[in-house]
């Protein structure tokens, strides 16, 4: 049931718009979210006392800093303008709980680990299949110069997108031994490059392509400490510029508008969205030293000129004052140090780690890290952590922390499918 809900929770995600229940985009996401989280936290529970010290205070700091961030959250409706929109923030966090405990949990169950690829799947799934959506314009994705799919935003589009390329890339690599199936992930990956330049959103192009040469750029690293993969590395350092080329190609046929602008500011001018945000971020600014310690109240919008500040770490200061600030730099630090310290270790590990269960665990360490890292750096410029777009911080989180942990297994264990039956412990956390 739980496996279930989770992949029903994924489909979802991608069409918010189309998932509302009394006029709230993504209502039965939220509900999925919270039957998972109900059910999820309670196995939870139970395994944590188990769990390996890194990941084990991971999941503690950052479920815990959400906690208080939707605390204060709730708090605020107390003095807030629109006590409503202050679930906007806590919807955002209730994924965290919905979604790394079900994970977890999933993956101690019977053949976990296939189960979790199946998540993955369904995840890329998903993308490609919103892509097609949009790239032929059917329905609620239909596109006219900024393409939002089944999102509010065109910018949603585009952080959802950019944060599952790093996924389809990574897959793409594991199956290196399968070439038909790698030509079809190719032309899935091709499928979210058309989706990413139709959505007309100029961050989460930029992001979404640097991402992916960032991931390639890694796994490049990765093959050439362990003397590996030449031909491969070398094709890639060919392959990179003319990728480049034909992204920006595409962004300008398909999509002049976005590459006028991105021309624009790349030879030094001032396009007109990085105007009105910087001017957006200074009154944000203004608001939150106005209300230095309770803020304007969670999730409330900036009069009638934005619903928020297009920036993380600004929209905390506004709507939550010092504490939010607080709080989700806290959170920030946590995630990112964490992906930091894994994609050094893939890299620099040269023990055991050349089987191909290993390679494949190892290379979606590198593309779930550099997906959680698009994701925050997108939320500088766009959807300030909403609830529509956290699942796709959430997830890849989670998937980080399975296949960092799958890491730590013996090279027998590893290779091994994981068959192990409900209520045992998740193998890579085993003491």
């Amino acid at each position: 049931m739980l496996q279930a809900t989770i992949l029903l929770l994924i489909v979802s995600i991608w069409f918010p718009g189309a998932t509302r229940i009394g006029g709230t985009d993504g209502t039965l996401s939220f509900m999925l979210a919270l039957f998972c989280a109900t059910v999820s936290v309670t196995t939870y529970g139970e395994m944590a006392r188990r769990l390996q010290r890194t990941e084990a205070t991971l999941v503690a700091s950052v479920l815990a800093t959400s906690a208080l961030i939707i605390v204060f959250s709730l708090m605020s409706m107390l003095y807030t303008d629109n006590p409503i929109r202050t679930l906007r923030t806590v919807f955002a966090h209730i994924f965290g709980f919905a979604i790394i405990p079900a994970v977890a949990a999933i993956s101690t169950r019977q053949k976990g680990s296939e189960a979790v690829d199946r998540i993955v799947m369904a995840m890329l799934i998903m993308s490609v299949v919103t892509s097609c959506l949009v790239t032929v314009g059917i329905g609620g994705a239909k596109f006219a110069d900024r393409a939002e799919g089944y999102f509010k935003q065109s910018n949603q589009l585009g952080i959802a997108l950019s944060a599952s390329l790093p996924l389809l890339a990574a897959k793409l690599i594991a199956f290196r031994r399968q070439p038909i199936l790698r030509l079809v992930l190719m032309g899935c990956l091709v499928a979210l490059l058309l989706g990413l330049v139709k959505s007309g959103s100029k961050t989460n192009f930029v992001l979404g392509v640097a991402g992916l040469g960032s991931f390639f750029g890694l796994y490049s690293v990765y093959l050439s400490i362990r003397k590996r993969g030449s031909v491969a590395v070398i094709a890639g350092t060919v392959l990179a510029p003319i990728i480049l080329e034909a992204s920006l190609l595409a962004l300008e046929h398909l999509n002049p508008r976005a590459y006028g602008l991105l021309s624009l500011q790349a030879s030094g001018g001032e396009a007109h969205s990085v105007v009105s945000r910087e001017r957006l971020w200074a009154m944000s600014i203004d608001l939150g030293l106005a209300h230095p310690f309770l803020g304007v109240g969670a999730g409330q919008p900036i009069g009638d000129i934005a619903p928020h500040s297009h920036n993380l770490f600004i929209e905390y200061f506004r709507t939550l004052g010092v504490p939010g600030l607080a709080l989700i730099t806290i959170m920030f630090l946590l995630v990112t140090s964490y992906l930091v310290i894994g994609v050094l270790r893939t890299l620099k590990a040269v023990g055991d780690d050349t089987s191909e269960s290993a390679t494949s665990t190892n290379v979606m360490v590198l593309g779930t890290s550099v997906s959680v890292w698009n994701y925050l750096v997108a939320n500088q410029m766009s959807d300030s952590f909403g609830p529509s777009t956290s699942p796709f911080f959430w997830l890849p989180l989670a998937l980080l922390m399975f296949y960092r942990a799958n890491q730590r297994l013996p090279q027998a264990k590893r290779a091994e499918k994981t068959t192990r039956y409900t209520g045992a412990v998740w193998p890579a956390y085993e003491r």
